[in-house]
């Protein structure tokens, strides 16, 4: 089991809040990248509203933090949809709506269009590519006694 699924065990929420101690600030036990992280997956594999202390696995909603409590009141509508109200403020931390899948590189993303930009260049291309050969044999002077003696005397030069 993590370190910070230890801490949040044992301490809870305190584990994610810096403490006073001897007139001095000392960090969270858990930093917020890493219960960001490890709420995200209790999120992702379903685990989302409970703890089991024995395996470490789950997320427990006391944890979150309070300034987010207080800045999204979730709300249940006529029709039993859950509902997310923002109160206002800029809380930061965890986000409480959706979760974004990776953003991952700029040739990832873009990697359809760049393949319906090749599909759409390869229509045609044996044809184009004959014409090419074509029109490059075309340009060749015709063969000859002429042609033969410049080729020679360029051999021959050096």
């Amino acid at each position: 089991m993590r370190s910070a699924l230890r801490q949040l065990a044992t301490h809870g929420i305190e584990a994610l809040r810096p403490q006073f101690v001897n007139n001095k600030w000392r960090k969270p036990a858990v930093s917020a990248r890493i219960a960001s992280d490890l709420r995200k997956q209790a999120i992702r594999s379903g685990t989302y509203g409970t703890f089991d202390a024995s395996t470490g696995m789950g997320w427990d909603p006391l944890w979150d933090h309070a300034a987010k409590a207080k800045a999204v009141e979730i709300k249940n509508n006529s029709a039993g949809d859950v509902m997310l109200e923002n109160k206002g403020g800029n809380y930061g931390g965890i986000q409480l709506t959706l979760l974004r899948p990776p953003k991952e590189t700029k040739r990832q993303r873009n990697r359809e269009a760049r393949a319906q930009k090749i599909e759409k260049l390869m229509e045609g291309m044996e044809k184009r590519i004959e014409e090419f050969r074509l029109e490059k044999e075309a340009k060749k002077p015709p063969p000859g006694i002429e042609e033969e003696f410049k080729k020679y005397m360029k051999s021959s030069r050096y």
